[in-house]
């Protein structure tokens, strides 16, 4: 940092924001009460911080686009033929809050944030591998602190109760959710202007992705794969290519290998790669679920039946796909104004042709196919990471505008 420059005062707030989301378990009141996360524990000062840099917060229309969800998520509640519990109120309180977050997020200086970034990543890489190879008490600790449940007590084994591979479940509580965590830091990591400093972080953050053993993050890495080597080939020499791709397969081999305790076991991320996923229980109960809800869509296709969250409650279903679970809370128009949330950014800069927005184009792809098989927006810490790559994208948009006197 330079001589004289200090940190404002919603960095610093932001810098822990993320600390203690990311590494630290959301605080429990009671059993017979939801934890809370850090976010809502810092919301009064989020709020008193926007107040007094209000000023300062560069507005455009998409910060509009939460705040109409959250007032058009009461419209269907109103709307909805079912009764309606305490539950969904928090719906709208979730968009409300993603709004003043967004505001926020915006009043970072990102290029002190940034700084941050890597030893934030080590930090959890520590945690993630004292977790895999069962470091005392850190299991436990993550089981009845952080939600692990029963993905720790089944960690490294079968239903059965047998060996098995292992899925890196770490602070998140779910080996899906801590891999897209991981994709996000290969993305930050992502080596735009190539540099091998910045390539080793990308290929840690790849390795500890691929040792969560998740399906949907490797459809994800192959996604932007694809999206990188159609748009922007010329973004690296051909051996840096080759680096990459050779990096990418090595990480995935390392990982592989590790979590299988030197191949001993069946890897489950290679039923993605044989075609046996299609077949395996979890797909078809997705497949089951599905289609009940897309049936259900029908029934009100335009306002949908609002949050009711006691119905999947109550029937114990899980959409795992959230375009769907979208439609059928809250109907078509709903659907498209979640779509906007990512489109609209996506559009934006994608035209610009700006090397230096790739990261935040990918952010978006990887929600955007994560949501086919899982409701990336509805997990918390998942959310904030996407509201910070947001805030993030559109100053830079705002700053490379300023810069060319628009």
């Amino acid at each position: 940092m330079k001589s004289g420059q200090t940190i404002n005062s919603p960095t610093i707030l932001g810098v822990i924001l993320l600390f203690a989301a990311l590494c630290l378990p959301s605080v429990a009141i009671s059993v017979n009460f939801p934890s809370i996360h850090w976010v809502d524990i810092f919301l009064p000062l989020i709020v008193l911080l926007c107040y007094l840099n209000w000023s300062k917060i560069q507005f455009s229309k998409y910060h509009l686009l939460p705040f109409a969800m959250a007032c058009y998520v009461g419209l269907t509640i109103l709307v909805q033929a079912h009764s309606t519990s305490i539950s969904d109120y928090f719906e709208i309180y979730k968009w409300l809050k993603f709004g003043l977050l967004l505001l926020f997020l915006g009043l970072i200086d990102f290029s002190q944030l940034q700084k941050y970034l890597p030893y934030l990543f080590l930090l959890l890489v520590v945690i993630n591998l004292l977790h895999f190879y069962n470091f005392p008490g850190i299991n436990q600790l993550l089981e009845e602190q952080y939600n692990g449940g029963l993905q720790i007590q089944f960690f490294g084994k079968n239903s059965l109760g047998e060996p098995a591979v292992k899925r890196m479940v770490g602070t998140m509580g779910n080996p899906n959710i801590n891999a897209l965590l991981f994709t996000f830091f290969s993305i930050i990591f992502l080596p735009i202007r190539f540099n091998m400093k910045q390539f080793g972080l990308f290929l840690m953050a790849l390795t500890m992705v691929f040792l969560c053993q998740s399906r949907t993050s490797i459809v994800v890495i192959l996604v932007l794969l694809i999206y990188l080597a159609i748009f922007h080939l010329q973004l690296w020499t051909r051996r840096q290519w080759l680096t990459i791709i050779g990096g990418l397969a090595l990480t995935y081999l390392l990982a592989l290998m590790l979590a299988t305790s030197f191949f001993q076991y069946s890897a489950y991320s290679s039923s993605l790669l044989d075609g046996t996923a299609l077949y395996s229980g979890s797909v078809r109960g997705r497949f089951e679920t599905w289609a009940l809800l897309g049936q259900q869509i029908l029934e009100y296709p335009i306002f949908g039946h609002g949050p009711y969250k006691q119905y999947f409650y109550a029937n114990r279903l899980y959409a795992e796909n959230e375009y769907i679970l979208m439609a059928w809370r809250y109907g078509l128009i709903g659907l498209l104004l979640y779509i906007l949330l990512y489109l609209f950014p996506f559009v934006e800069m994608v035209r610009s042709k700006n090397s230096n927005f790739i990261p935040f184009v990918l952010v978006i792809l990887l929600m955007l196919t994560s949501a086919l098989t899982n409701n990336p927006f509805t997990e918390r810490n998942i959310e904030l990471l996407f509201c910070l790559a947001l805030a993030w994208a559109f100053k830079s948009i705002q700053a490379a505008h300023a810069k060319k006197g628009e």
